[in-house]
């Protein structure tokens, strides 16, 4: 699988001074709480040397970042400028899901190709998903 980036990039003035944050973040590394994004705001700042804890976080925290360039999935929740998060995580967890599957799939249909009949991946994921509800 591929690693998952996105370049956030935010531009605001401050004091007569221009500021152009511009940070790829690798998305793969800040998985934490399903459901809970990272604070891209915060990311952009540390890289920048901007103290969390001062005015200049408080003038880049009111601006909106804009968001580009994303590879892995990621690449499917980035639109417009915009990240989804939300569709990121389940893009993601689908992407894990169906790598297992695959592996499996490949073993026992040898010289079958389970990503081109979509049908087919469907009721892999399908009976994965089903037996994997069982155990909880």
């Amino acid at each position: 699988m591929s690693t998952n980036t996105v370049r956030a990039r935010l531009a605001f003035s401050f004091k007569g001074e221009t500021y152009a944050l511009d940070s790829v973040i690798d998305l793969d590394r800040r998985l934490g709480e399903p459901g809970t994004a990272p604070d891209f705001h915060r990311l952009l700042a540390r890289a920048a040397g901007i103290d969390p804890y001062s005015y200049l976080y408080e003038v880049l925290a009111s601006h909106e970042i804009e968001f580009s360039d994303a590879t892995g999935v990621a690449a499917q929740s980035c639109r417009d400028g915009r990240f989804d998060w939300t569709r990121f995580e389940q893009d993601l967890s689908e992407e894990r899901d169906w790598q297992l599957v695959r592996a499996i799939a490949e073993g026992i249909m040898a010289g079958r190709d389970p990503d081109a009949d979509r049908d087919l991946k469907a009721a892999l994921l399908a009976a994965y998903r089903a037996g994997k509800a069982s155990r909880h």
